[in-house]
């Protein structure tokens, strides 16, 4: 069985939740208490010695990064309904959107998101967070490019990249940007698939 080290408020952590519940593949959570700094004392650190979770522990291997750790289970298990095609142009289109969804909206998201979170508002770093704003009304922009014209964002399925996106627009109002209409019906259709709900529901 499958162990992830995790935090119940993490959302890359939640991010594999998702995913391995979506997949039906057994596993149990090690939580890591990030609220105790359990993430930098040496027992965890030398699971993960960036101090990060989440992360996956098959047997004796180890593996960090929420999409590192989705891309390693979809090519270690057969599926019926792969995320990945076996065509080479739209896996590379699929890693490209992994890529942006990772720098253009969640790496942002997450300053917001922490700022607002967990720091006290005479110290947030206003500038920062107005262009992370800014990068993810932009981003927001392209994907309605897609959705105008399909409902989810590779291969007009529910997949890869909705995983990534859901513990991150669940929290969307944070990010104080205007929904262009698409993006916004693709929000309601991820957050309504059952898996999703089951793990975000009570976020």
């Amino acid at each position: 069985m499958y162990q992830l080290y995790a935090h119940p408020r993490s959302t890359y952590s939640m991010r594999v939740h998702i995913y391995l519940r979506y997949r039906n593949l057994p596993y149990e959570t090690i939580t890591i208490a990030l609220d105790k700094l359990e993430n930098r004392k040496r027992p965890f650190l030398q699971i993960n010695p960036y101090g990060k979770v989440p992360v996956l522990k098959d047997d004796d291997f180890l593996l960090a990064e929420s999409s590192a750790i989705i891309r390693y289970l979809e090519e270690k298990h057969s599926f019926t309904n792969p995320f990945f095609s076996e065509d080479l142009k739209s896996r590379a289109l699929l890693n490209q959107a992994i890529n942006r969804c990772e720098s253009e909206f969640c790496f942002p998201g997450s300053v917001i998101y922490f700022s607002k979170k967990f720091v006290p508002p005479e110290k947030w770093d206003t500038n920062r967070m107005k262009d992370s704003s800014k990068r993810i009304g932009r981003h927001l922009d392209i994907l309605e490019g897609i959705l105008e014209t399909n409902e989810y964002l590779h291969e007009n399925k529910f997949g890869f990249l909705e995983i990534l996106y859901a513990p991150f627009i669940k929290n969307i109002d944070m990010m104080e940007t205007k929904l262009p209409p698409p993006v916004e019906n693709w929000i309601k259709r991820v957050l309504v698939n059952e898996t999703v709900r089951e793990v975000l529901g009570n976020e």
